[in-house]
């Protein structure tokens, strides 16, 4: 019994901190502040659009993913618009990204990598998998 108390202690203060590990949320509580205020507007797969600023790409104000062989960043400024495709493999997704002077560059990017932003009713955190389309306000 006298055993059993310690083991009874610490699983009771460790508890809280491992309560997220379970059935928890991804919630944004907190959003990246990015290197400059991007305003964009999401639209999901479900249809839902909303405008953001301090919009990110993972906190940072560009895409990445792979072109070929190659890893590639694409600036927020010379984006328009990106609308995702899905791939053969589910961990990833195809980026579609159309630049401000027409042109197009596909980008495999990872499906799980978020983008962040502010609404006017709270922060806002989405997965490149559920985004139908980004676009890049001027």
């Amino acid at each position: 019994m006298h055993r059993f108390i310690p083991i009874l202690a610490l699983w009771l203060v460790s508890a809280p901190a491992h309560a997220g590990l379970f059935g928890g949320t991804d919630a944004p509580g907190r959003i990246p502040v990015p290197a400059r205020d991007v305003h964009a507007s999401v639209t999901d797969l479900g249809g839902v659009h909303v405008a953001l600023s301090k919009f990110s790409w993972e906190g940072e104000v560009y895409l990445y993913g792979q072109l070929g062989a190659a890893q590639v960043t694409v600036p927020f400024e010379t984006i328009d618009q990106v609308s995702f495709e899905r791939t053969d493999d589910d961990d990833k997704r195809t980026a579609v990204v159309l630049t401000v002077d027409g042109k197009e560059v596909r980008v495999a990017v990872d499906a799980d990598l978020a983008c962040f932003g502010r609404t006017h009713f709270g922060n806002y955190r989405i997965e490149t998998q559920d985004i139908g389309v980004l676009k890049i306000e001027r």
